[in-house]
């Protein structure tokens, strides 16, 4: 029983992830195109973080280990589904974080005359440190990630850390400029986008804080 709650969980919260980054990445194209800008990330851009920024954690997440509490809740009703409105609410609202940010970076550097390159360049960074950031909190809809242990699942910890140094160093090798269509960029503008990027897992987590403290933590 436990081993099938486990599963359970897990497929839960990988589909939950994937949904909500695909969501925060058609919202950033869709509201891009409403508003009259061009186009906030490039297609190949689109493609990294389909396979490797929302993918490899994916994969994490589905062996995550088993919560130690499975046990202790009660059984699902017969007729519960997996994708529910609680479900969709939650990937509403993931997909608009992730999007307002993304969104909110190109915007700033697109309106300070900084370029498009740029404005893309802001828009990537952010979008994929947002997701990445995510994959922590996707552990639990109801335990923040100072309760699960963010080093409690170490495959996690590193694939989050080597796309961290990859997205980096696609900003620096002449090779992968041309190839992504990104550039060089500064210590402090990394600083101000990994903080901007942090903001939708900051969100979340408190959003579970706020339903503990309601008992609505299904909503």
């Amino acid at each position: 029983m436990e081993e099938g709650r486990g599963i359970y969980d897990n497929i839960a919260k990988t589909l939950a992830y994937l949904l909500g980054g695909n969501t925060g990445e058609l919202t950033v194209m869709c509201l891009a195109a409403l508003v009259g800008w061009p186009l906030p990330l490039l297609p190949i851009q689109l493609l990294w973080i389909n396979l490797i920024t929302d993918g490899l954690p994916a994969l994490a997440l589905a062996t995550d280990p088993i919560d130690p509490d499975v046990l202790q809740r009660p059984p699902r009703p017969p007729e519960a589904q997996l994708v529910d409105w609680a479900f969709c609410t939650r990937i509403a609202l993931v997909g608009g974080l992730s999007a307002g940010v993304a969104l909110s970076a190109f915007a700033y550097e697109w309106y300070t005359d900084s370029g498009l390159a740029r404005a893309r360049d802001a828009a990537f960074a952010v979008l994929v440190t947002a997701e990445l950031l995510r994959a922590f909190g996707a552990r639990s809809q109801t335990r923040t990630v100072w309760q699960i242990g963010v080093l409690s699942h170490r495959p996690l910890v590193l694939i989050v850390l080597v796309s961290l140094v990859l997205q980096v160093a696609m900003h620096y090798l002449p090779a992968l400029h041309l190839l992504f269509g990104t550039s060089s960029i500064s210590l402090s503008q990394w600083v101000a986008w990994l903080a901007l990027g942090s903001v939708p897992l900051l969100v979340l987590e408190v959003r579970k804080v706020v339903c503990r403290s309601r008992r609505m933590c299904g909503m």
